[in-house]
């Protein structure tokens, strides 16, 4: 189980790999973001994409569920302040491979629970051609392995 000191600023993790088909797109545009370039083909190309394309939610929801199973899954993880920043930086369309990695930005000691850790990630995603097609930024709590020595040698705040 991952804690707190096994998040060392600098750390880079890759997230895994997820290709998304018109099929993905269009199930979860149905749902949860129904314009009418998420939906339907036809319409998708007359608009200024040019073709079908993911709702940038679908694609940071694809990248989170990444992020959760390469790292916070199986970790002391106790919750987040929310995210800082998201970006949808370039359209993903049928066929795309998107490719998550996160980078530890900044981790400190909580000031008021020496138990719980804050760390910063710089969450991204390109897709196979290396383009970037998504970033976020975000804080999370986690707790830390040695809670009797308030995790020696990291950060203090």
């Amino acid at each position: 189980m991952r804690h707190f000191e096994h998040f060392p600023i600098g750390s880079t993790y890759e997230l895994g790999s997820t290709r998304l088909t018109a099929e993905d797109i269009i199930n979860y545009a149905r749902t949860w973001d129904p314009m009418p370039f998420h939906l339907d083909p036809e319409t998708a190309r007359d608009s200024p994409f040019g073709g079908l394309v993911a709702s940038g939610w679908h694609t940071g929801a694809v990248v989170m569920g990444q992020f959760v199973r390469a790292l916070l899954a199986d970790s002391a993880c106790r919750g987040s302040y929310g995210m800082d920043e998201v970006r949808f930086l370039n359209p993903v369309r049928p066929g795309d491979e998107l490719r998550g990695q996160a980078t530890v930005e900044e981790a400190s000691l909580h000031p008021k629970r020496r138990s719980t850790g804050t760390v910063r990630f710089a969450v991204k995603a390109v897709n196979q051609n290396g383009e970037p097609v998504y970033r976020m930024r975000t804080r999370l709590l986690f707790g830390c392995a040695d809670t009797a020595d308030a995790a020696p040698g990291m950060p203090q705040p």
